[in-house]
């Protein structure tokens, strides 16, 4: 992590890439690469070499079959295969699309970049400032960008099928936070729960990309920067870091042309037994039942919005009170020991401090007024 927070200062220009086939499906809401361009791997100019790393550390390694190697002077990170005839089985490796026997990937797929209409870029219109942060991306890496409302993330990889149009999404996802933002939701905890649901969604390459400097953001430069540490060290994500809005669209080109390099890569060589890529609507599907919650979670998740109350202390009360009418009913057996109301809590469990245990007390049977903090 050191270094994680230090400004780039190297050439950001994009690196030029052809997308192996000419498309003729249509897109909707979408932006189509430019075909004359220059051919794949072709010399440009190259990514800066932090970036490099951030982007190489986020893609799979495979002991014993391909070693990742920085950027030359051909650009984006590069995959350099050690053994043609090799039988992949280790765990890193990701899904795949389905393929036919000596199918090149870039012959049988189009990969698209998706990006969720909610972004919020910088315009008054969310939807209006996502296609142009799309169309800028498409024209500076030619690349295929489409935007629309995901079920979780605010960026995914699809690999469509150039002649079926069927869509499988490929084991990539990008949770974007700006730091402000970032600081919001780690006060409220909304950010326990977004991680959460990405980590379930079913997609093994988790990558939180957090825009902008957090010595900037007011009264909470700490918590960021331990959320980073601790996203990155104890939770399974990758965590890339960019400057600005456009630092983040060259982010997502230069993350776009690596997917592409990899899937290209690795397509035909990997064993019959690699997991499949889920379809769009698989994968849609699966996400909507994450988001159908219990009754105890969706208390669990009121209660953390209460001062002092913590996600251990939110699951220590659903354990013993699964409902907001179980613990009110627990409090109405005390009725006229307040002291005794506010303690109750706090005396079923080591977890729940006082404060917390009081908070909750006022804000269910009480008048919810002067909660500490």
């Amino acid at each position: 992590m050191k270094g994680f927070f230090a400004e780039f200062s190297q050439d950001l220009s994009p690196t030029k890439r052809n997308v192996a086939g000419d498309n003729e499906t249509k897109r909707t809401k979408g932006c189509v690469p430019n075909k004359k361009t220059a051919a794949s791997g072709s010399p440009g100019k190259e990514a800066p070499a932090n970036l490099n790393c951030q982007i190489a550390q986020s893609l799979p390694r495979c002991q014993g079959t391909f070693e990742l190697q920085s950027a030359g002077k051909t650009g984006s990170a590069e995959f350099n295969m050690l053994d043609k005839n090799y039988v992949l089985t280790d765990h890193s490796i990701l899904a795949m699309p389905p393929h036919q026997s000596n199918e090149e990937f870039l012959e049988a797929y189009e990969v698209v970049l998706i990006l969720d209409d909610r972004e919020n870029f910088g315009s008054r219109s969310r939807k209006v400032a996502s296609r142009k942060v799309a169309d800028n991306i498409c024209s500076q890496f030619n690349v295929s960008v489409q935007v629309k409302r995901l079920p979780v993330g605010d960026g995914i990889w699809i690999a469509r099928h150039r002649k079926l149009l069927t869509e499988y999404v490929l084991d990539f996802i990008v949770e974007r936070k700006n730091v402000a933002d970032l600081g919001s939701s780690i006060r409220d905890n909304r950010y326990k729960d977004q991680k959460s649901r990405l980590q379930n969604c079913g997609l093994r390459k988790l990558i939180y990309l957090v825009e902008g400097d957090p010595n900037t953001s007011n009264g909470s430069v700490a918590s960021i920067k331990t959320a980073c540490f601790t996203t990155e060290l104890f939770e399974g994500f990758d965590v890339l870091r960019t400057s600005g809005y456009t630092d983040t669209q060259r982010t997502y080109g230069y993350l776009t042309q690596s997917i592409i390099d990899y899937y290209s890569t690795n397509f035909c060589g990997v064993a019959k037994s690699a997991r499949i890529c889920p379809t769009y609507d698989e994968f849609e599907g699966n996400c909507r039942s994450l988001q159908k919650k219990t009754v105890s979670q969706t208390f669990a998740l009121q209660l953390m919005q209460v001062p002092q109350v913590t996600e251990k202390v939110a699951l220590a009360v659903v354990e013993f009170y699964p409902t907001i009418l179980s613990l009110a009913r627990a409090y109405s057996m005390l009725e006229g020991d307040i002291c005794s109301q506010e303690e109750m809590l706090k005396n079923k469990s080591k977890v729940i401090n006082a404060g917390a245990s009081r908070n909750i007390f006022k804000l269910v049977w009480g008048d919810g007024c002067n909660l500490q903090t």
